[in-house]
């Protein structure tokens, strides 16, 4: 079993000065744990489960590469092949410079780390110090109310998706205060605390007897795959907000309840569509050709004497 992790570097020590004779040098190489080794990507003999033999190689920058009993990669560099008869190729354990020859060697080095070159690793250690921790990936979660309702989370709002369901994102990782105040009666309906984790889109049903229920969660890249998948990766969100109670149709088509206070109407494809409105309160109905960005909010406004009016455009995700 290894005892020292991944060996992070290699290191070269030559054994004798002399001329190699013409069968080539002897290379033996030499590591830390139990290893296989190939060198040039030829097998060499097993003198122990540590050490292994490779005769006959030519001089010159030769691939050494050692995987562990299991076969999982321990280490793959160059080691230049020094003109000799014998070169002791070592697998060294980790990061620090190794004594050259001539040098002093840091304190606790083993002798078999003494007096040795290194050699160019296949992929150098970064000069670059880490890249800053990634931070946790937010969340968002949407509540739904069993009647018309307000929810706010950790005291802010969120975006309103019909009468019945709020959506807050960008929620950070960790436990947060979710209440729903009942617009009829303006009572209390639920004031819970939820642990949120990392990178989820979550779904509560709130119940009676201040209880919110888990209902539906799952991975926000998985949302965004079928979203995808669907062709809405570039659709929009409209808020339609009526100051009187109103019926909003987008291209023909209710959406939200009759005589509401508005909107949120989700994934509109981009690009040209007709939204009316008609208002319980008056004969008159509303009209706007409407050119919707991709990937916006829009904000709209709509009464029965001033019209329907674009406020605000923005990104989505935008905060």
């Amino acid at each position: 079993m290894l005892s020292r992790g991944v060996f992070l570097s290699l290191a070269l020590s030559l054994s004798a000065p002399a001329l190699a004779e013409d069968e080539g040098v002897t290379v033996s190489v030499h590591c830390m744990d139990p290893c296989a080794v190939v060198l040039d990507g030829k097998p060499g003999r097993a003198v122990n489960e540590s050490l292994w033999e490779f005769p006959g190689i030519a001089p010159g920058a030769r691939r050494v590469e050692a995987v562990d009993p299991k076969g999982q990669p321990l280490v793959s560099g160059l080691a230049e092949i020094p003109d000799a008869d014998q070169a002791n190729v070592y697998l060294i354990s980790n990061e620090r410079v190794v004594a050259r020859k001539g040098g002093t060697s840091e304190p606790g080095t083993p002798e078999w780390e003494r007096e040795v070159t290194r050699i160019t690793p296949s992929t150098p250690p970064s000069t670059h110090p880490p890249p800053p921790l990634t931070p946790p990936e937010k969340s968002t979660v949407i509540v739904r109310c069993q009647d018309n309702c307000s929810v706010v989370l950790d005291g802010r709002r969120g975006i309103r998706r019909d009468g019945l369901t709020w959506e807050f994102r960008n929620v950070e990782p960790g436990k947060h205060r979710i209440e729903g105040i009942g617009e009829l009666l303006l009572r209390r309906l639920f004031l819970v605390y939820v642990d949120v984790p990392a990178g989820m889109e979550l779904t509560y049903q709130g119940e009676s007897k201040n209880l919110l229920r888990l209902t539906k969660q799952q991975l926000l890249t998985s949302v965004e795959a079928a979203r995808a998948k669907a062709g809405l990766t570039e659709s929009s969100r409209l808020h339609v907000r009526c100051p009187k109670s109103c019926t909003v149709r987008l291209d023909g088509a209710r959406k939200g309840e009759a005589g509401g206070s508005g909107v949120v109407i989700q994934d509109v494809p981009f690009g040209q569509h007709t939204l009316e409105a008609s208002f319980s309160l008056s004969d008159r109905n509303r009209r706007l050709s409407l050119n919707v960005p991709p990937r916006s909010e829009v904000f709209i406004t709509a009464s029965a004497d001033q019209g329907i009016v674009v406020t605000n455009t923005r990104p989505i995700g935008f905060e």
